[in-house]
């Protein structure tokens, strides 16, 4: 259940929020056009923006579609480094985990810069960074070490788990 993702520029017409449902909770997505600029998560104390049948489709794909890949288009954000570090994210098979420090040394970096990208991620979890843990335990999600987004990352961690077998 891959995504292969397109990094566009620019991206056309009216900007809309929407919601879609996930296994670890609502996400909201901000799209333009069929280009996603980006997500959130919503937390309890959060109002939802409306549902949108044709992205809840394509998540609903990428979610229990198994081996299918699923292509999205996601404006372009970052410095070079952090789309570098973000790309790395996407190579990480689903069902399994890196350490900080593992991902530094693939890219030559360190742990505290690969985490500073991780927590700027604007496309959770379109870029898995739920899949980048601590030496010592969960890390953090969303710049979160704990409470409501440490939960979503515990959540898609175990729903990958039992999906990738």
């Amino acid at each position: 259940m891959p995504f292969s993702i397109t990094w566009v520029a620019h991206c056309a017409g009216p900007e809309q929020v929407v919601s879609i449902q996930t296994p670890a909770g609502l996400l909201a997505l901000t799209v333009c056009g069929d280009v996603i600029a980006n997500t959130d998560w919503l937390l309890d104390h959060e109002t939802a923006p409306p549902p949108s049948e044709h992205w809840q489709r394509v998540f609903d794909a990428y979610w229990f579609g198994a081996d299918k890949t699923i292509e999205l288009k996601l404006l372009a954000q970052g410095s070079p480094y952090r789309r570098r570090v973000w790309d790395e994210l996407c190579r990480i098979p689903c069902g399994a985990t890196l350490s900080y420090a593992a991902l530094a040394s693939i890219l030559n970096s360190s742990p505290r810069a690969v985490g500073n990208a991780c927590r700027d991620n604007p496309y959770a979890p379109i870029i898995p960074c739920h899949r980048v843990v601590s030496a010592s335990g969960l890390g953090g999600y969303c710049g979160a070490t704990e409470g409501a987004l440490l939960d979503i990352k515990i959540k898609l961690l175990r729903f990958e788990a039992e999906q990738c077998r």
